[in-house]
């Protein structure tokens, strides 16, 4: 029985692949599949998808998720990283083959929307630009590209940086139907040397997990230190009751 991991980026991310790549790399040695969803709500088409819409009818951002799950052989760990923490936290619920969840510098939404959860640094909003369309620039320079930019391979930074896009709006103001952090045992990865989302934030939506692992890097753990991640990872998927070395 092999496990495997569902990577759910966070805000203003495309080419989902792209940046889980070097921890997938580090599972597959040890015999855990992956895979990394493309969110619509980051998409490159218009309109954006959102979490839900304002009508509670359409979930694209969870309903791309749960494709995912239905793909999927074996028991699923799902792996919100910021943002996705919200996305998660609905695409969760009531999935059978969903064994676990990780939270990674990521809200673990309890009844409220992202702009309400006390998640989100107030001057990061700032920089965000908002359009008629429902979208929202990135605030290049300022937040996650500044963040990027401190990584000490400077050519993995330069790629990322690339793969910043626009972010729909809807998904930061709503919120998500039902948490499934309080029916999934889940282990929140708490990244100390934030600069994006501060690790007292990080910290209160911890306390609603199963455990914490803390990771000493910055908002991108998955690029900074891929082999810290995948640990993290093996001891979640061990603790499942398989062994991934083996698997």
């Amino acid at each position: 029985m092999r496990a495997t991991v569902i990577f759910v980026h966070g805000a203003f991310i495309s080419d989902a692949t792209w940046w889980w790549h070097l921890v997938a790399e580090h599972l597959e040695k040890k015999g855990i599949a992956s895979i990394a969803v493309d969110l619509p709500s980051t998409s490159q088409t218009s309109p954006l998808g959102d979490l839900p819409a304002a009508d509670a009818t359409i979930h694209l951002d969870a309903d791309a998720v749960r494709d995912a799950i239905a793909a999927a052989e074996g028991p699923v760990i799902l792996f919100g990283h910021s943002y996705g923490g919200g996305v998660i936290t609905e695409a969760g619920m009531n999935q059978p083959k969903v064994a676990h969840l990780v939270y990674m510098s990521a809200c673990v939404l309890d009844g409220t929307s992202v702009l309400e959860s006390n998640f989100t640094n107030p001057e990061h909003n700032a920089t965000f630009g908002y359009h008629e369309d429902g979208t929202v620039d990135e605030g290049e320079g300022k937040t996650k590209s500044g963040v990027l930019g401190d990584l000490p391979d400077q050519e993995l930074a330069a790629e990322a940086i690339k793969r910043l896009t626009s972010q729909s709006a809807f998904p930061f103001v709503q919120v998500p139907n039902g948490d499934a952090w309080r029916h999934v045992p889940s282990t929140y990865f708490l990244c100390t040397k934030d600069e994006d989302v501060a690790v007292d934030a990080q910290r209160a939506h911890a306390e609603r997990t199963g455990g914490i692992v803390e990771i000493p890097t910055n908002h991108f753990a998955h690029l900074e230190r891929p082999d810290l991640v995948c640990d993290a990872l093996v001891d979640v998927v061990n603790g499942l009751g398989i062994d991934a070395a083996a698997a």
